[in-house]
């Protein structure tokens, strides 16, 4: 029964942001399904490729000059919030889905907190993409005004503002959240208050469509549109310059593209979840795998840079290439250090020899 009352609390609650953990209420809760094994053994593979991609990102824009365009800064901004969402996922998610202990039961800030920084994260890493888009349909489309519009310090007040909209979008989830703490200690529960519900239930889920998937998909979708006609139509030989615009273009798309294609299936199952002929443990199996999928969308982007980015690549292996000459220098000094005290401790040893023989 406690089982049943988990998964129909989750089914009826496939956003995670408007989820109310009531599976993390039942002590009994079996965590040997297939959905507690995907995230045990697949989240801390998929969360070290993520971090240490980004951490390459973030690097390889360094030596491009971090806040020499606005694309760059965008694709920094990006690469430190897919990271943030990652850690703040592996903190908030990975251990109850995973094992069963869950963060948000530890503490009242914790209880208060922890969603409205994680949703938040993930709001302001998706409308990152959406600007990045934005600003590259811009770029193509109208290269009188990239000069003026397309400048690394509107590119950092963009990022900003859209960190401050998403965490006004979440701020609700502080004070619509309270800890319950029963007569023993692992008894807490971190629980959506009666008075909230209706709005947590009814309405909160249309706002999280439409704010996070709906308006995204479609202003991604129009400006990829836009971009993919205008590179069509201008197939003349470019300038080095210009290669370097259609490349980190080319990026763009590809970024875009495989965020509708790791976001919307949630959203997807979300309003049709009614409609499949499923049990409930199947509707929580599925969850949980688009939960994954949702998440590997902020640990790819390295990867897509490497392969839709020339100029990237070159970047990347100029990278590696000075990091090895370091390596070797260091390696050259460490000999060069280690044979020299060597060589001072065989001839004082030799030296002490010779006064003793005397």
């Amino acid at each position: 029964m406690a089982n049943d009352t988990a998964l129909m609390s989750t089914a009826s609650s496939v956003l995670e942001d408007v989820a109310t953990y009531n599976e993390t209420n039942t002590g009994d809760y079996v965590f040997d399904n297939m959905s507690a094994k995907l995230w045990r053994y697949g989240w801390p593979p998929l969360c070290m490729m993520g971090l240490v991609g980004n951490t390459l990102v973030l690097l390889v824009l360094r030596r491009d000059g971090l806040v020499r365009t606005s694309a760059n800064v965008y694709l920094s901004a990006l690469a430190v919030g897919d990271s943030l969402v990652l850690m703040a996922a592996s903190l908030a998610m990975y251990p109850g889905r995973a094992w069963g202990w869950w963060f948000v039961r530890t503490s009242r800030l914790a209880c208060h907190a922890t969603l409205s920084v994680l949703f938040t994260l993930v709001n302001a890493s998706t409308w990152f993409i959406v600007a990045f888009t934005v600003e590259r349909c811009v770029v193509v489309r109208f290269p009188l005004l990239k000069l003026r519009l397309c400048t690394p310090r509107n590119a950092g007040l963009c990022c900003g503002s859209l960190l401050v909209l998403a965490f006004v979008k979440n701020i609700d989830l502080i004070f619509m959240r309270g800890l319950v703490i029963g007569t023993d200690p692992g008894d807490a529960i971190c629980t959506v208050p009666l008075r909230y519900r209706d709005y947590v239930y009814n309405y909160r889920p249309m706002i999280t469509f439409v704010t996070s998937c709906v308006i995204p998909t479609g202003v991604v979708l129009v400006c990829n549109w836009a971009i993919i006609r205008t590179l069509r139509r201008d197939l003349v030989q470019t300038t080095a310059r210009d290669s370097i615009v259609r490349h980190t273009t080319v990026m763009c798309l590809a970024v875009s593209f495989v965020f509708i294609v790791c976001v919307a299936p949630a959203y997807v199952f979300y309003v049709t979840i009614p409609n499949w002929p499923m049990s409930l443990q199947d509707q929580y199996d599925v969850l949980q795998s688009l939960f994954i999928l949702r998440y590997a969308n902020h640990a790819v982007n390295f990867f897509l840079y490497s392969l839709t980015g020339a100029h990237f690549r070159c970047e990347l292996v100029a990278l590696f290439h000075r990091c090895i000459q370091r390596g070797l220098v260091t390696q050259g000094c460490v000999r060069r250090m280690t044979s020299r005290l060597t060589g001072s401790f065989h001839y004082r040893r030799e030296v002490d020899q010779q006064m003793e023989m005397r």
